[in-house]
């Protein structure tokens, strides 16, 4: 019986024993950190392995049908494409459907090495990661264990739904939790303390808690005085943020924020959720949550992502320290230019349905605009958009190495179940047109992939081989007194942001008025995944009674419209439409072609979750 990891872009990466009887069946292990239980996407790859969308060989899309081909065929009419076009004019586009060393970033190496044009990878939260270290130098906090035995806040995050394993060690603790969101979610509705913001004004909240903290002499003044830098000036800044100015801006009572406050005063951990880096002034607020626990003296007291803090090479793995991409271009912003291209490599990802006008990807490839060329284990709209279909292995049909965003587990994945038809893994398919590019010879395509990972994870003090023959190997802890700013502190005014141009001190700008559309996480699906087993959610909407205009209605923006069902709630504030499907509006096209994509000022990650919207009944 081995140990497995699931890969999917989760913060809790359950690992679970694998027991064959008959059939594959995944255990989940009764250990920390996944407790002995899953959700139900956790549980749903083994029903994928035999799906009807299961891709099992190479298929080509001419003007009339689409035929299977081989290998050497696909591959070859791709690399020559790929010659044909300027590499600025080439761009991959891949993300975090697969969390595996190997399935998501060595591939890159190949596009490195031609020059090709990338995403920023900001789709999620590189905005958060970007915002946070310009005061602290590193985004990674707090360690699994500490939600158990601390008070915590989950800002922007509903996770009883999208993250259960910190839910329930939270709930487990005893301790009082809180929660700040812009909805009732199901876990606003569980927590002694729900704290409802006005979408655009969770800055507002934190600067006005940290404000309150100072006035009160609450604040760590050892701390401060040894391991800060700016404090004085952070003081006078916030002292326009008084419980009245937030109750005005942000909507928050005086007393649910003199409770917040009392929370803050107990030292909790606060989960900073990524959603917070897709709204308007989110790269400003993550800032402000993290300096609360700045003056608190409690360096690991905040959660936003641990990823950095392992050790692991990622930008090895990707080939940087030999060669870059010729242009990088934000991920909000890639399907409204994507007439400058001619060939769009896509793994790993479904940009039609979850990049911000992903549609304008599939309308590009049905003109003969771009060449859409896809690696995926199943079909999804990106797919069958594209003109070239390569089959690739779900998880459990590859090995690989799997890290966890919040739990400081590494796990060696061996696959359980033989991958069907012709379908082959990510780093056999660039290396093969590699080949065909004449670049097979790179230093970077030269290396193989498994010495690449062994290099890249040394960091963490663990080899591959140590992790091959264990499994399951736990990190170390980061050391949290080392503050990689350009003091060696923690900048209340962040002279790193000085330097690079950017604001020292976190900002706010009032939100447009209006509707504003925004997207709760589904307790069935990972972004666009998982609707071969569960089906297709109804593509509707909940909106504040005052707000319902009838059953069917039109959303619409600059960027275009979608028609959805909606339903009165009074778990939505007025002005909120919060979106309940997964990814399509009631005639099947893509909610996404009204979602906004402007890049934020930090790390580039679209405001996709303030997108302004009007309304009108169908």
């Amino acid at each position: 019986m081995g140990l497995l990891a699931c890969t999917r872009d989760c913060y809790d990466t359950c690992i679970f024993h694998v027991v064959r009887d008959g059939e594959i069946r995944l255990v989940p292990i009764s250990d920390f950190p996944t407790l002995g239980f899953t959700c139900a996407r956790g549980m749903a790859d083994v029903r994928r392995l035999n799906s009807p969308r299961r891709i099992k060989t190479p298929l080509l899309r001419g003007e009339r049908q689409v035929v299977e081909a081989s290998w050497g065929r696909a591959l070859g009419e791709l690399a020559a494409r790929i010659k044909e076009a300027d590499p600025q004019r080439v761009i991959h586009i891949d993300y975090d459907g697969n969390q595996g060393l190997l399935t998501w970033y060595y591939p890159t190496r190949l596009f490195n090495a031609l020059g090709t044009a990338s995403t920023d990878y900001s789709i999620c939260s590189a905005e958060g990661h970007e915002a946070i270290k310009l005061h602290w130098g590193r985004s990674y906090g707090a360690m699994p264990e500490e939600l158990g035995r601390r008070p915590v806040v989950f800002w922007a995050l509903d996770a009883s739904t999208s993250f259960i394993h910190g839910w329930a060690l939270a709930k487990r603790g005893r301790n009082p939790t809180a929660a700040v969101d812009v909805v009732w979610t199901r876990t606003m509705k569980a927590v002694d303390l729900p704290v409802l913001v006005r979408p655009g004004t969770d800055v507002v909240l934190a600067l006005g808690v940290a404000r309150e903290i100072i006035e009160r002499g609450a604040y760590d003044r050892e701390f401060v005085e040894k391991y800060t830098y700016g404090f004085h000036l952070f003081r006078e800044y916030v002292q326009k943020f008084t419980p009245q100015y937030v109750e005005d801006e942000a909507g928050v009572p005086r007393d649910i924020f003199y409770k917040l406050v009392d929370i803050y005063l107990r030292r909790p951990v606060t989960v900073i959720g990524f959603a917070i880096g897709r709204t308007e002034n989110g790269g400003d607020a993550a800032r402000a949550i993290s300096l609360i626990h700045a003056l608190l003296g409690d360096p690991a007291g905040f959660y936003y992502s641990n990823s950095g803090a392992w050790g692991i090479d990622f930008a090895y793995l990707r080939g940087l320290h030999v060669a870059k991409p010729s242009r990088v271009v934000p991920m909000g912003v890639v399907g409204g230019v994507i007439e400058e291209f001619r060939v769009v490599y896509v793994w790993n990802a479904n940009p039609v349905l979850t990049l911000p006008q992903g549609d304008r990807i599939a309308k590009a490839a049905e003109r003969g605009d771009i060449t859409l060329a896809v690696h995926a284990p199943l079909l999804d709209e990106t797919a069958e958009a594209a003109h070239i279909v390569l089959p690739a292995p779900l998880y459990l049909e590859k090995d690989d190495v799997i890290y966890s965003y919040w739990h400081n587990y590494l796990v060696y994945n061996a696959a359980v179940a033989e991958p069907p038809g012709d379908a082959r893994r990510e780093t056999w398919v660039v290396k093969k047109l590699a080949e065909l590019l004449g670049v097979g010879d790179h230093p970077l395509l030269r290396e193989d992939p498994w010495d690449a990972v062994d290099i890249a994870i040394r960091g963490t003090g663990v080899t591959l081989k140590e992790l091959r023959e264990r499994q399951l190997v736990k990190l170390k802890a980061p050391d949290y007194y080392k503050f990689p700013t350009a003091t060696g502190k923690v900048e209340f005014y962040s002279a790193t942001a000085e330097r690079r141009g950017l604001p020292p001190l976190p900002q706010y700008a009032p939100p447009r008025r209006g509707y504003v559309l925004t997207f709760p996480p589904h307790t069935l699906y990972t972004n666009s995944q998982f609707r071969d087993v569960y089906g297709e959610p109804e593509p509707a909407v909940l909106v504040n009674p005052s707000d319902y205009v009838g059953d069917c209605i039109v959303l619409y923006n600059e960027a275009g419209e979608v028609r959805v069902r909606a339903r009165p709630s009074p778990e939505v504030p007025r002005g909120v439409v919060a979106y309940l499907g997964i990814g399509k509006d009631l005639r099947g096209e893509p909610i996404n072609k009204i979602a906004r994509g402007e890049p934020g000022p930090y790390g580039g990650t679209p405001k996709l979750y303030t997108t302004y919207v009007q309304m009108r009944p169908c």
